[in-house]
């Protein structure tokens, strides 16, 4: 198995970065798909659906409310070809509070080869905690605020669809 580990720095607080990756009217507008829902609890899912209609799905196995998530999802060994079948990754996030801002520290495990591990990595790397970043970073004060004040009950711990309003 193949492992791979990324850390972002941010200078926005957790609050905000933990509403960009777990509240769907968020989530929206960095990870290109249509819809997103999440359970917000251990044992639930997280779901989403792209532009093409596919339906992924992944099980929350840690949900720290801005602190860390994981969860466990299958991941197509081809993307063209699904019919090759899947392999299971476990994604986990941890958010480090600093002075400054945030670190998000990213850890991927389960991928079978390093080519497949190497793409993801890639993909995450160069691409979408940049987006997740500059997502947390347009999140308005007053959600943030809201995150921290009531805890476990904040927009993110909702079971929701949100359909995206933005143009990807």
């Amino acid at each position: 198995m193949h492992t791979f580990e990324l850390k972002h720095n941010s200078t926005t607080a957790a609050a905000k970065l933990w509403l960009a990756l777990t509240d769907p009217k968020y989530i929206t507008k960095w990870d290109g798909n249509r819809w997103v829902q999440n359970d917000a609890c251990v044992g639930g899912k997280m779901r989403a659906r792209s532009e093409d209609g596919t339906l992924a799905e992944a099980e929350i196995l840690m949900y720290e409310p801005c602190r860390r998530i994981a969860t466990l999802a299958p991941v197509p060994k081809n993307p063209e070809e699904p019919e090759e079948g899947f392999f299971l990754v476990r994604l986990e996030l941890t958010l480090e509070a600093q002075a400054a801002g945030t670190v998000l520290h990213m850890k991927a495990t389960g991928f079978p080869d390093e080519s497949s591990c190497n793409m993801m990595r890639n993909s995450w790397g160069g691409f979408y905690l940049e987006k997740i970043g500059k997502v947390a970073e347009a999140i308005p004060g007053d959600d943030a605020v809201f995150s921290r004040v009531i805890g476990n009950d904040f927009p993110g711990h909702v079971r929701h669809t949100e359909l995206a309003t933005a143009p990807h």
